[in-house]
């Protein structure tokens, strides 16, 4: 092998031995990068503005629903006349449905806003009945009784599951489903909040105080 062979040879292996050390520079480099980017916390966080609407989109969010019965009587009487003459009386079963929740579209940017530590504050509207309805396939006389001297009252029926509309949504206000509503409507807007970038959320009530988070 002559001297000019030996030269090539040696600078072909400073080269491949060059590219080998920038190679292995590289690759330590990106390797920091990634273990950096492991354990250091990226935190995303949209703006108040995009938050509350984002919420709104929500509108009516219905997050309790309770099945309830009534039974109800309404009749009709005559002070001097006995009932068996001249008395009207129906005895309605009634079941029905009521849904409560919150109505988002009343959330205003007042009543959201972020603390120093990224915690994201709400207030939501109060949870409100959203629907209450009779089961007509599930409710029925179970009683009428007419004197003997007068007409029944066609309108009776009618009056009596408005009025058994009405005591379902009194007995599921009674049995707590505004409570409940407010609870499932406070977990559901965290999760979205969350997959907004919020770390940490708290609701308050109207005078600020903590409810929920």
């Amino acid at each position: 092998m002559t001297r000019r062979q030996i030269y090539l040879l040696l600078a072909a292996l400073a080269l491949m031995l060059l590219g080998i050390i920038v190679a292995a520079s590289v690759i330590a480099h990106r390797v920091a990068q990634l273990a950096i980017g492991t354990v250091t916390r990226k935190e995303e966080m949209a703006d108040i503005g995009t938050i509350v609407t984002r919420v709104r989109d929500l509108n009516r969010l219905e997050t309790a629903t309770m099945r309830v019965a009534s039974v109800s009587t309404i009749r009709q009487t005559y002070d001097l006349i006995p009932n068996a003459l001249a008395g009207d009386e129906l005895t309605l079963y009634a079941a029905g449905d009521v849904i409560a929740g919150v109505d988002l579209s009343l959330l205003q940017p007042k009543d959201v806003h972020r603390e120093p530590d990224g915690t994201i504050v709400v207030r939501l509207p109060p949870p409100q009945i959203l629907v209450s309805r009779i089961d007509n396939r599930a409710s029925h006389v179970i009683d009428r009784r007419t004197g003997v001297f007068r007409r029944a009252d066609i309108g009776m029926e009618g009056r009596a599951r408005q009025y058994a509309e009405q005591n379902i949504r009194n007995e599921a206000v009674h049995k707590g489903i505004l409570p409940l509503a407010q609870q499932n409507a406070e977990a559901r807007v965290a999760g979205l909040l969350h997959t907004l970038g919020a770390m940490k959320v708290r609701f308050v009530d109207a005078g600020g105080r903590v409810v929920g988070g």
